[in-house]
C-alpha cells in the first residue's frame, strides 16, 4: 500500500467537489493509500474550507475536518529543513511527506511538481496518482 501526502488542494477538492481527487479520497478509504497528514496541514484544511467561496456552515467544516483526521495518519513534524523559498508552506507538505515517510506527493501545486522528487519521495499531480492505482 503506498503512503501519500495530498496537498491542501487535493484534499480540499476531494472533500468538497466530485471528480478525480474524489477518487483519492476513495482510495484511502478502499485500503489503497494510506494518507499522511500534519497537524499542520489540518490547520491549514480548516482554514480553506472556511472560505466564503466554498459556502460550508461551520457544521460542515468541522464534520469534513474531523473525517480527514479519522481516515488520515498524522504525524508528528520533526524536520526543520527550507525547500521552496517562494511558498513555506509548501515546505509544511514536504515536511509531512518526509516524517511520514510517504512514498507520494499528490499536488496540484506548479512549485512542488517541479520538484518532481524530494528525498526518494515522487510529486505528482492527481491524474498521475489515479494511474498508479489502477
Amino acid at each position: 500500500m503506498s503512503r501519500a501526502v495530498f496537498d491542501t488542494n487535493v484534499l480540499v477538492s476531494g472533500m468538497v467537489f466530485a471528480g478525480r481527487s474524489k477518487l483519492l479520497i476513495d482510495a484511502v478509504l478502499e485500503g489503497k493509500i494510506t494518507l499522511i497528514l500534519s497537524m499542520q496541514m489540518i490547520r491549514e484544511f480548516k482554514r480553506v474550507i472556511a472560505r466564503d467561496r466554498f459556502k460550508l456552515s461551520e457544521n460542515q467544516q468541522n464534520t469534513l475536518t474531523n473525517f480527514i483526521l479519522r481516515i488520515g495518519n498524522v504525524v508528528k513534524i520533526k524536520s526543520r529543513f527550507r525547500v521552496v523559498r517562494e511558498d513555506p508552506s509548501d515546505d509544511t507538505i514536504l515536511r509531512a511527506a518526509y516524517d511520514g515517510k510517504a512514498d507520494y506527493i499528490v499536488s496540484g501545486d506548479e512549485q512542488l511538481l517541479a520538484l518532481k522528487e524530494f528525498k526518494g519521495i515522487k510529486i505528482i499531480t492527481v491524474s498521475e496518482m489515479s494511474e498508479l492505482l489502477k
